[in-house]
């Protein structure tokens, strides 16, 4: 058996590599006490929605918050002094403000962009083309709690994107922009139905996630996918037979949760370079006997007690 890795956490160390800053330095709030308390709470600097940051908050932000409230949200404005901003890599705001972004109202330093949108969040009455608006875009999240209007009715065009998580609720039109981007290098897909998705999922990912699911997704289609060396499986409603796991040669990091029908986990010992395994929730499928064969195993990390 081959020598493990001692840094194997490939999922989360890609995920906190496009979406947050280095440290905890760097990150603000925009808007009333009430909209920023989540980010406060944790340290986040906070300016008023109709205020200035001071010449020393405008060489520090990193990660923006935009967190208008309803009643600013019917008179949608991005801060005046945005671009002005040197170090910016990250900006999160609701779906609302999102037609108003272009090359010309973001510093060109700005790599990650989050996007929230609820029922408190007016939606833009066509799609928004950040190919157009953010060409210099490498990372984009989607935070949906309402399935309508979809994703695709929220954004058009994607820019070349290495990073993207997304809701799909079960449209076929934001799975043809994700096949665009052949740039792509990490991806989660959430609220999945029972849509195939692996036909369109062409490019070399080196990260998946896939959440969601119904009892009829099509799960084998991962033997297609030989290039993912971590892959994170969500409330999968699907059986999952372990043993298409050996049909991924890069596979080193794989967690699997909320996942009630995983059967045949003894498989997993035949993937070579997997070294990091964390199955959560998931029925019991380890019993202590399969437990003592993976300690046995040496995995660099090994979470299965709660399987």
């Amino acid at each position: 058996m081959p020598a493990m890795p001692k840094d194997v956490a490939v999922f989360s160390d890609s995920r906190y590599r496009h979406l947050y800053p280095p440290d905890g330095e760097g990150i603000y709030g925009v808007g009333n006490v009430d909209e920023c308390d989540h980010l406060t709470v944790d340290g986040a600097g906070r300016i008023g929605w109709n205020r200035r940051p001071t010449p020393d908050d405008v060489t520090r932000m990193r990660s923006l918050h935009l967190c208008p409230s309803p009643a600013q949200l019917r008179r949608p404005a991005l801060p005046p002094w945005l671009a002005t901003l040197p170090a910016l890599r990250s900006l999160a705001l609701p779906v609302t403000l999102l037609p108003l972004l272009d090359r010309d109202r973001v510093p060109p330093g700005l790599a990650t962009l989050i996007v929230g949108h609820d029922a408190g969040h007016p939606a833009p009455a066509t799609p928004v083309d950040l190919a157009d608006a953010l060409p210099g875009l490498c990372a984009l999240l989607v935070v949906s709690a309402a399935p309508r209007p979809g994703p695709a009715d929220l954004i058009g065009p994607l820019p070349a994107l290495e990073f993207l998580a997304t809701p799909l609720h079960r449209q076929r039109r934001m799975l043809d922009r994700v096949a665009e981007l052949d740039t792509l290098r990490h991806l989660e897909l959430s609220h999945l139905g029972d849509l195939d998705v692996f036909p369109r999922l062409t490019v070399p990912l080196r990260a998946l996630e896939l959440a969601g699911t119904g009892r009829a997704f099509p799960i084998d289609g991962l033997r297609g996918m030989p290039t993912v060396a971590a892959l994170r499986l969500n409330s999968i409603g699907a059986e999952i037979d372990c043993a298409i796991f050996r049909d991924l040669p890069e596979l080193t990091d794989l967690t699997v949760l909320n996942s009630r029908r995983l059967r045949n986990v003894e498989a997993l010992l035949d993937c070579p370079k997997l070294a990091h395994l964390t199955v959560v929730n998931c029925r019991d499928a380890f019993g202590a006997a399969t437990r003592a064969l993976f300690r046995e195993r040496g995995f660099a990390r090994l979470d299965v007690d709660y399987a």
